[in-house]
Parts: C-alpha cells; structure tokens; sequence
C-alpha cells in the first residue's frame, strides 16, 4: 500500500506555498511557537536553563545552535508580528 503525503504548506508571512522540509518552514513554525509562549517560556528557549546547582540542563537554542540562529527566529518572529498586526 502507498501513502501519499502534502509536502506543502501556506506560509502565514507570504501566503505562498512552501516546503515543509525547508529551512524557512522550519524557522517560520518556530518563530509562532516563539510567539505563544510566555517571555519566560521564551528566556529558557533561546537561553536554555541551569539546575539549583548552576548545572546546565538545558543549553537553549543560542546554546545549540548559537546566537545566530536565535537572531534569525527572532527576526522571524518579529516579521509574522507584523504580519499579523497589519491584518487586524
């Protein structure tokens, strides 16, 4: 039996369709969750957290990816703010 599967989705930034299995999908679906979440939610994030002990247990994305990656979800964010505010 084969399954087929949409590879395809709506950019909420451009309104065209995109790649799931793009680098641009990717940071778009992170810069909306970027956007649910409370600012502290969004510290640990990008930030990641330490135990009571000052023990990293969570590097973050600046950590794991660095802070050049952040930037750019960050940015994302920033841009489907925007997007959303101009269609209210």
């Amino acid at each position: 039996m084969t399954y087929s599967r949409d590879t395809t989705a709506i950019s909420e930034l451009t309104g065209e369709t995109v790649s799931t299995w793009s680098e641009e999908w990717r940071i778009e679906t992170e810069a909306r969750t970027v956007l649910k979440i409370s600012k502290q939610e969004r510290d640990v994030f990008f930030n990641g957290r330490k135990d009571e002990n000052g023990k990293t247990i969570d590097r973050g994305v600046v950590g794991i990816r660095g802070p050049q990656a952040a930037e750019a979800i960050l940015e994302m964010a920033r841009r489907l703010q925007e997007v959303r505010d101009a269609k209210k």
